[in-house]
């Protein structure tokens, strides 16, 4: 199942085109079993242990929902978003009670609320995610060279390119021209001259659930216009290729990687069509899901946010990288 070598399919494309709804399907029952539960005191999102697994795990279910044609996960998020629910989540967050959720957990809200707009034609986040991009925006252009550098390689909450694609995303869905020109300009004399600062050597360190240089990737291929990462990636893209999925996970952290690489993974083969990454793609998501000790069986180290983060992984290959 791990042995496959880069390049050589443990999952066939056509394979994996024919069990995607179905691992989804899968993931979402474990996603809906997390969002329903009240382990906190928030007012809306209080399944999944914390704050911003509860997001990810509506954006999750909305996700599912829309692509298996199931309307029970939508019916779920319907429930909790109560609007007396979000008053108080608004509340809360001017209150300054969520600050420790910028950036990572303010970057899942953005992409669920592109969802429940995008998906579902209903509005009702948007003043929680107007706030919350602002800051998001606010925090992004306020760091300092060495704060850059910082967030640019770490691996967890406060990884740079997270917030940065889902701003970037919400830009677009909201025709944000201004928002989008000054990303463009960030990206291209900012995070373009990082490659010494971002090697694809933090790749291979699988402690936390992020990798560093293909987020970075990820985020120089979606942002600027195609000329411009085209020699970068050149030089870049053969470490990817030496990447194969993980079946041993040294942290809890880690065990979300294999599908967290193959976000990266699959934005590299959009802009390429070379069909080694696409299998790169499958294999990490195809060999995660035979393991589901490392995503459903314990769910306080891996059940609460790990399916979510397969979810997002499979609707790329629904919607090219648009997500």
């Amino acid at each position: 199942m791990g042995d496959a070598q880069p390049g050589q399919p443990y999952q066939s494309w056509k394979a994996f085109c024919g069990a995607r709804l179905d691992y989804v399907s899968v993931l979402a029952e474990t996603v809906e079993q997390s969002f329903i539960r009240r382990d906190t005191t928030h007012p809306t999102f209080c399944g999944c242990i914390d704050w911003h697994s509860s997001v990810h795990g509506a954006y999750a279910l909305l996700t599912a929902s829309r692509l298996t044609s199931e309307p029970r996960w939508a019916r779920v998020v319907d429930a909790a978003l109560a609007p007396d629910c979000l008053e108080a989540e608004l509340t809360s967050l001017k209150r300054g009670e969520l600050d420790h959720e910028l950036p990572y957990g303010f970057a899942w809200f953005l992409k669920l609320a592109q969802e429940r707009e995008q998906g579902c034609e209903k509005y009702d986040l948007q003043p929680l995610a107007s706030e919350i991009a602002l800051r998001v925006r606010r925090w992004l252009f306020s760091l300092s060279d060495e704060d850059l550098v910082h967030h640019a390689q770490r691996r967890e909450y406060g990884n740079l390119f997270w917030p940065l694609l889902n701003l970037w995303h919400w830009g677009k869905w909201k025709q944000d021209s201004g928002l989008l020109k000054e990303l463009v300009n960030f990206t291209r004399s900012r995070l373009l001259p990082l490659d010494s600062e971002c090697p694809s050597s933090l790749d291979q360190v699988t402690d936390e659930f992020f990798p560093a240089a293909l987020q970075r990737c990820r985020a120089l291929l979606t942002i600027l216009p195609p000329e411009n990462p085209t020699k970068w990636l050149a030089s870049h893209q053969h470490d990817s290729r030496e990447i194969s999925p993980l079946t041993i996970f040294p942290t809890t952290h880690s065990a979300a990687l294999n599908f967290s690489r193959s976000w990266g993974l699959w934005t590299v083969y959009q802009r390429t069509k070379d069909p080694v990454f696409r299998d790169l793609y499958v294999n990490h998501i195809a060999t995660h899901m035979e393991m589901p000790q490392y995503w459903r069986d314990d769910y306080r180290k891996h059940g609460h946010w790990v399916p979510q983060f397969g979810i997002y992984a499979i609707a790329l290959s629904f919607e090219g990288d648009s997500i």
